[in-house]
Order: structure tokens, then sequence, then C-alpha cells
């Protein structure tokens, strides 16, 4: 449609592409000036009327009138149509869209410590990783949930492992993570590989794409690490900075967690944690370093990366003019019909 349809006061929630031509209708009684004007015409003479009127069928004055006024509603009605009523349809579609998420979540045996534990209860750290993990995945708490988002999930002691692919079943997602649990102390399996566990994430979501509605295949471009640790790396074939520098690589944003007061000792007390690979992580991929002591601060840092990778949401709004032209074309067809009909019947003249 050419232009912007307007409103017209009279016709509430009805557009007009032409109202202009509306203007002419007032003047379509001057037309009746013109039909009722005296024009010569030809002529025949009769001697008397009376035997016209014997035969009847002549129609009076009064219903020839019937003649213009339907010619002038056909007139009016085609005009209507000329300036073209419309009715709009105003629709909003709403367009997320979403980033891909990969945890990384230590599961060594020293997560099994309670230092992390909210007051008046014993949780391990792992346990309060996952309470809030799930509030940080389906909302709850200030947290307002990544619905849009692909998330996935691995888990690293001596070894990475990929648990959960990425995925917008969260359900199935939390479920994996709920059965999720630390490995035993002193095991083969105990130890901490951060550089595996990131440079696993980091393979997860290098060329990761998504289908759209159409079928057509779509490259995420906005992908996130939150790597969660207590220690430091002490196991594996990829140190943390050169996981660290293939994420940066292949522009992934990794935030890194520390969490917990220290690695426990065996005699009593607590031993620092060496948190600079995680600050180099952070620094060289874009993303941030947190420190977490207790509960709160943990679900207080995921707030945090929660602001600072938002779902980018996109509202599109279309309207759709229904044609309201039909129903006066019909109109007027029927009107001339009717007109042509009586002219040629019951109202015919002669000559």
């Amino acid at each position: 449609m050419n232009g912007t349809p307007v409103p017209l006061f009279f016709a509430p929630g009805v557009y007009w592409a032409h109202p202009w031509v509306l203007a002419a209708i007032p003047l379509l009684p001057l037309l009746w000036l013109l039909w009722r004007r005296p024009t010569r015409a030809p002529v025949l003479r009769f001697s008397g009327l009376d035997g016209l009127r014997a035969a009847g069928g002549a129609a009076s004055r009064r219903a020839r009138l019937s003649l213009p006024i339907l010619r002038t509603a056909a007139l009016a009605c085609l005009l209507v149509v000329v300036a073209r009523p419309v009715l709009p349809d105003e629709t909003s579609r709403i367009f997320a869209e979403g980033i891909a998420i990969e945890m990384v979540v230590d599961t060594s045996s020293s997560m099994s410590d309670t230092d992390l534990s909210p007051r008046g209860q014993r949780r391990t750290r792992l346990d309060v990783v996952k309470d809030v993990f799930r509030k940080f995945v389906l909302g709850e708490d200030d947290l307002p949930g990544r619905r849009n988002d692909l998330i996935g999930m691995t888990r690293f002691a001596r070894y990475a492992d990929s648990l959960c692919p990425l995925t917008l079943d969260h359900d199935a997602l939390l479920d994996v993570l709920e059965k999720t649990d630390t490995v035993r102390p002193n095991s083969p399996e105990d130890g901490t590989a951060i550089g595996d566990g990131l440079g696993l994430a980091v393979e997860r979501l290098r060329d990761l794409m998504r289908t759209t509605g159409s079928g057509e295949q779509v490259k995420i471009t906005s992908r996130v690490v939150i790597l969660l640790t207590d220690g430091e790396n002490n196991f594996g074939m990829v140190s943390p900075e050169q996981a660290g520098e293939l994420a940066a690589t292949h522009g992934i944003k990794v935030y890194t967690i520390l969490a917990g007061l220290g690695q426990r000792l065996p005699f009593g007390g607590r031993m620092p944690v060496d948190d600079r690979p995680l600050r180099h992580i952070a620094e060289v991929s874009g993303g941030r370093h947190f420190t977490a002591r207790d509960a709160d601060s943990l679900k207080e840092i995921y707030e945090q990366i929660d602001q600072l990778e938002r779902t980018r949401v996109e509202e599109r709004t279309s309207v759709r003019w229904s044609d309201l032209a039909a129903p006066w074309l019909m109109t007027a067809f029927v009107c001339l019909a009717v007109q042509t009909f009586l002219e040629a019947t019951r109202m015919r003249k002669i000559p």
C-alpha cells in the first residue's frame, strides 16, 4: 500500500488510504440537478392518453425517482471503494536471541568441604553450587532464569567429562546436575584438571550452530563459560593458561569462580589457593574473576554474571491491512443492476 492510511473521526478503527476522495460524496446531490434539467428529446404525438392509461404499467413520477437514487447510491459506494477503507491488524512478535553457556564444575574430593554452607546448615561445596546453579537456570531469588539460552555442563576432577550437551531442555540438564557427585578422596579419579575441563568446554562451544525455525543454520556468536573450582590445577594435559588462550582465540568469554576458604590441611587450618591462573583466564578471554566465600556471595556472583550476559530480546511489530472495500463494491454493483433492470422493464421510457 502506497502511503500510510489515516483514521477519520466518523469511522472509529477504520483507516482510509485516500480519504480526500470522500470529499466528493457531498457533491453528488448536484447530479440531481443535471438529471432533472429539462432537455429536448424526441416525442410521439397521441390523439389521447386514455388508451395508455387503460393499458396500465406506466410508472408514477414518484416511483421513477428511485432511478437517480440508485445511481447516486452506486456512485457514492464507488467513491468509498476508491477511498479504500482498511482495518489494521497489528501483531507483535518477540524474538529472543539466546546465548550459549557451558557450566564447568569442579567435582574433586575437596568439593565435599562444608565451608560454603548457609548458616545453620551443613552442606558440601558442590551441594551449594548445585542449588545456586539451579536458581540461575530456572529463575529464583532475584535471578530471572535463562529460558532462551542453550546451557550445557562439563565436570572435571583428574579427568574432564561432558555431562550434558548444550540444550534448551533445562529440566534434563538439572536432572543430570542433581545426580552429579564428588569423587572419592585419594581415588584414581581425584585431582583438579582445570585446563582440561575448560578445554573440553571450548571444544563444545567453538563451532556451535543453531537451527532456526526456517531450518537455517546460524552460528551463535555469544558463547560463555562459567568455570567454578575450589583448588589449583594439578593434573591434565592442558594448563589453565593454555585453555584460557584457546577460549580467547575462539571468542569465548570465561567467567572464573574460586569457591571456598582454601584447601583444608591434614592437621588443621587452611592453605590459600593461588588464583592467578583463574585471573589470567578471565582477563585474556574478556570475562571476570570472582571469589565466593559463602553461599550468599556465590549467589551474588551468579547475579552479576546474569546481568553481564543477558539475552538480546527484540520486539518486531507488523501491521496487516484488511481491505474493507469489497462490500461497498458489491453494493454499487447491486444498485446499478437494479437500476438497469427497472429501466428496461417497469420504468422503461418510450422513446
